[in-house]
């Protein structure tokens, strides 16, 4: 899950793990709370095209590298976790949005099918069913099996493009190969990480490449004689039409996954990411929830009416106390309270029924 521990290292947690989840949910929520105002200004395009081309990458590759299947665990926690807030988004879309859920499947759709930014935490389960196959591959056949379980979930990705799939399974399957790289080359990144803590060019380089490679999108967009506001197909998680091609996702592939790398020799040991990045669950979760409740207060249009200045003041603020807020110890200590409830207090429960039946 978002919030789950590393693997173990020398030095306990990984550092530059932590540090990317901590990048990434700064990203997501920045994109989250700028995505009302695209097409306003050519900045607010650019930034947001920008970030969703590797966000998204960094994150699922995140959540790869950490990954340890483990059923009880899956069930317990982060299947519990899901449901309990798909519930209290059902809530929130009733009660304070206003939202006629009878209109658009029901109530028991609405329960299990992922609102918003719910489908990563219901692609995640879906993901961990695959961690043994990953594992066997990257395991006992070494490099040969992890290209080939690669190839394999790029193939698929690819694939899946070709279908218009229900109940949100399109992010399901596009955002999986960027999960695998995780579970599969974590062994390698480790080595990348460590190797560009030694040798200064690994992490100068890298820095270049990003910043010519980016700065070089940004300025397109600034300069392009219409506005790019309708999201770049290359991330599109949809079925492929209207001139978005199977050859723009495996773009998508190549572009994610070495930006995910280039951020992590050059980020990597950031240590104000990686305190953040060990507190993303609760942020995760609650950024999308308060940021439809701005816009539905009616403070995005208001900003909106005041220039680029206030908007760009505005969405900086928002988002920031947004991550500040919910991102405290205290949020998190409640979150993961809740979230290892019941796959922290059963085992304990049943291990005490045994000791009173061996007692008695």
């Amino acid at each position: 899950m978002l919030n789950a521990q590393n693997a173990p290292a020398a030095s306990g947690r990984r550092v530059y793990v932590d540090a990317m989840k901590g990048l990434g949910i700064i990203l997501v929520v920045w994109g989250h709370f700028e995505e009302y105002y695209r097409g306003t200004s050519p900045i607010f395009n650019g930034t947001f095209e920008c970030f969703y081309l590797f966000h998204m990458a960094v994150f699922c590759m995140c959540s790869g590298l950490v990954a340890r299947f483990n059923w009880k665990k899956m069930i317990l926690q982060q299947v519990w976790l899901y449901l309990l807030c798909q519930a209290g988004l059902v809530l929130f879309r009733q009660q304070v949005l206003g939202e006629d859920l009878a209109a658009s499947g029901g109530l028991l759709m609405a329960l299990l099918v992922p609102w918003r930014h719910m489908w990563y935490l219901y692609s995640l389960i879906f993901w961990e069913l695959t961690v043994p196959l990953l594992s066997l591959l990257r395991d006992k056949f070494r490099l040969p099996g992890k290209l080939v379980g690669l190839a394999a979930a790029v193939a698929i990705g690819l694939a899946a493009g070709m279908v218009e799939w229900p109940y949100s399974f399109n992010r399901v399957f596009c955002f999986w190969p960027f999960y695998v790289v995780g579970v599969l080359f974590r062994e390698e990144i480790d080595v990348w990480y460590r190797a560009s803590r030694k040798l200064l060019s690994l992490r100068v380089l890298p820095g270049i490449a990003f910043l010519a490679v980016y700065g070089f999108w940004f300025v397109s967009i600034l300069r392009a004689p219409e506005p790019v506001y309708e999201g770049a197909r290359i991330f599109n998680d949809v079925a492929y039409t209207d001139g978005y091609t199977m050859v723009d996702r495996a773009m998508y592939y190549l572009i994610g996954i070495a930006t995910a790398l280039a951020l992590i020799a050059v980020l990597g040991n950031v240590k104000s990411f990686a305190s953040l990045g060990k507190r993303t669950l609760p942020v995760y979760i609650m950024h999308m929830p308060a940021y439809a409740f701005l816009v539905e207060l009616g403070t995005y249009e208001v900003a909106g009416e005041k220039g680029i200045p206030a908007v760009a003041g505005w969405v900086f603020l928002a988002a920031g106390g947004c991550i500040c807020l919910f991102g405290t110890k205290e949020f998190a200590g409640i979150f993961n309270a809740v979230a290892n409830l019941w796959y922290k207090a059963l085992p304990g429960l049943f291990a005490g029924k045994a000791d009173k039946a061996q007692s008695a």
